[in-house]
């Protein structure tokens, strides 16, 4: 039986705990990563070469959409989580309820994107 994990956050915790559930046991949670941000997750600490015009911000991506989506991972971009309800197992976001079997929270720092 498959065990749906849902991560609040989208940053590099979260998708390093993902990495490593994925090469450990790659078919024992249905994964569902939610993030305020746009896209995907990408290197903050890459941020200051990207504002000094040394890279591009698709340089910092970690992994493209497609890997999520190859691996089975569901990514919500630019959806954030209003409420957990433990008892019924459920978050509740600015889009949608989602059930979980377990849930992680890895949400890091306030999210800003530079203009």
């Amino acid at each position: 039986m498959t065990t749906h994990l849902v991560i609040v956050g989208n940053g590099m915790a979260a998708v390093r705990l993902v990495e490593q559930l994925l090469q450990r046991a790659p078919s024992r949670f249905a994964i569902t990563l939610i993030g305020e941000e746009p896209g995907v997750a990408y290197n903050r600490i890459l941020l200051s070469p990207v504002l000094g015009g040394e890279k591009t911000a698709d340089d910092t991506t970690l992994h493209p959409l497609e890997w999520y989506q190859a691996h089975g991972v569901t990514v919500l971009s630019q959806e954030k989580v209003l409420a957990v309800d433990v008892a019924s197992r459920t978050v509740t976001t600015t889009r949608q309820q989602l059930a979980w079997d377990e849930l992680v929270f890895a949400t890091g720092s306030q999210p800003f994107i530079p203009p």
